[in-house]
């Protein structure tokens, strides 16, 4: 049975987030071999690029996600972390500086499986839409996803990211603490929320929610490179 896209990045991310990284490469490889311009799996390959050492990789990978997606909050973060970690903090001070400079229908008559389905092809879509740097159409979608599944927190997360990178930071502020409130377990919610904070120049509130993190995981990358923007 032929795989989607969607299922070779979800498999990618389940192996990366179990730190089997020769795995989620290959998945992340195979995926824009498919889609050369899907913004997402270009920012995570270059994360884990990042990890092993590959710098010169990771620069190129974060780059190509920046140039499909110039607002997209976190390949900026990722590629400013790793222009610190390799001393180039000129390049690294311009990156936070752009990024401080931009940034009710009721469905009873649908069966809950039904509902699940049909909200999660909106949040499809709203990917794809966010990942064109089309994000009032993102937008659009994780709302009417959340519509028909408002205790999805996942999808919430990701109408924080897209508000965030629509430049609407008040928005994006208020639908990740949402999220986070909702399902403290659900972590992402929290790296994103941080990212945020960061966005909004809160450092303090940032290195709250990541150090927080690091403290139940002291083995998640994301927040553990984050904290390095707030020393």
């Amino acid at each position: 049975m032929t795989q989607t896209i969607h299922e070779i990045i979800e498999q990618g991310k389940h192996h990366f987030e179990n730190k089997e990284y020769a795995k989620a490469e290959h998945y992340f490889k195979k995926a824009l071999s498919v889609q050369p311009n899907y913004a997402d799996v270009l920012n995570l390959l270059g994360v884990l690029h990042h990890i092993e050492g590959k710098f010169d990789s990771a620069i190129e990978l974060f780059q190509k996600s920046l140039k499909v997606n110039p607002r997209y909050t976190e390949a900026i973060l990722n590629l400013a972390v790793l222009y610190n970690d390799l001393g180039k903090y000129k390049e690294a001070k311009k990156l936070y500086t752009h990024l401080r400079s931009t940034q009710t229908v009721k469905h009873k008559h649908i069966e809950p499986v039904l509902k699940g389905k049909l909200s999660n092809l909106h949040a499809d879509i709203g990917d794809i839409y966010r990942n064109l740097g089309l994000f009032e159409y993102a937008i659009d979608e994780y709302k009417k996803a959340l519509l028909l599944n408002p205790k999805y927190v996942d999808i919430k997360t990701r109408l924080g990211i897209a508000y965030r990178e629509n430049k609407q930071l008040k928005e994006s502020l208020l639908e990740l603490t949402e999220a986070a409130k909702a399902d403290p377990r659900y972590i992402d919610s929290r790296i994103q929320l941080g990212v945020t904070y960061y966005s909004l120049g809160k450092l303090n509130d940032a290195k709250k929610q990541w150090s927080g993190i690091v403290e139940k995981d002291p083995d998640n990358e994301y927040a553990k490179m984050y904290l390095t923007l707030c020393k």
